[in-house]
């Protein structure tokens, strides 16, 4: 099963007082319980809230947008109140703009420890590709299948360096990091790695379902990213080509990965 996951850095809620919190808390059972009790005790909704932490922290970070309405004038005391509950000090910023707020103190954005990233949202992300695809052609998806393989590839390496997890295990596993990050959900359908002959899925492609109708596969950035990410997890060079496509009207998109040839040196190649 699956479930939206909302990650608000935006919140609009009409004619309401919204605040952001920051706050951090001992990292142990129950100490993220105490911290939010201080927000029931005045009755405060809380719009959106994310924390995390590591075995080995001694604090985890929390971050909050709740609704202050009709309780602005209690903002010091609150605040006073979650020191006195988490021994820590916090932070608060009442939207300037009543009912709208971005968010203001999260600064790098990381999806792990050390790792920043950036959210690009679905309609800047399709309306590059088309832009590009429609000004450049086939150059423009070159352009989009070598940016997504470097991407792939540095990716790998970066997991290389802290999982000691290697092969196909390793590749059922990372392959999950599609559906994290928003792309699509990614099947493993079979993996043989002496030929070597890889078949993956993408199922609900953000990238291919922009382009139902065409008459060709539309998957070029994930089809980089996946060729780069393989190759640099299996140490040899790998091509994802697009055999299925939601574009032409497939119920998902697949890919045979195969070892790349040296006249394919240039990393781009359509299906035929």
């Amino acid at each position: 099963m699956m479930f939206q996951r909302l990650i608000p850095w935006m919140v609009y809620v009409k004619g309401r007082d919204v605040c952001e919190f920051y706050l951090t808390v001992e990292n142990a059972p129950g100490k993220l319980k105490e911290a939010l009790e201080v927000f029931a005790k005045y009755k405060i909704n809380i719009l959106h809230i994310s924390g995390h932490t590591m075995l080995d922290w001694s604090r985890a970070p929390v971050f909050l947008f709740v609704d202050i309405t009709d309780k602005v004038d209690h903002l010091e005391q609150i605040k006073k109140e979650l020191e006195s509950v988490t021994s820590s000090p916090v932070y608060y910023k009442l939207a300037n703009v009543k009912g709208f707020m971005i968010d203001e103190f999260t600064f790098p954005l990381c999806t792990l420890p050390g790792l920043r990233s950036i959210i690009i949202l679905e309609n800047d992300f399709v309306g590059m590709l088309k832009g590009i695809y429609e000004r450049m052609g086939d150059m423009g998806r070159m352009l989009f299948f070598n940016i997504a393989y470097f991407g792939g590839a540095s990716m790998a390496e970066y997991l290389l360096k802290r999982f000691e997890l290697r092969g196909e295990e390793l590749v059922r596993e990372v392959l999950k990091i599609y559906q994290a990050s928003g792309l699509g959900k990614m099947e493993l359908v079979s993996y043989d790695l002496k030929r070597p002959f890889i078949v993956l899925r993408l199922y609900d492609s953000i990238e291919c379902k922009a382009f139902k109708g065409q008459r060709e596969p539309a998957s070029h950035y994930v089809r980089g990213h996946v060729s780069g990410l393989l190759s640099r997890l299996l140490e040899r060079e790998l091509l994802a080509t697009e055999v299925r496509c939601i574009a032409l009207g497939d119920s998902f998109c697949q890919f045979n990965v195969r070892q790349a040839q040296e006249l394919e040196s240039s990393l781009y190649f359509r299906r035929v």
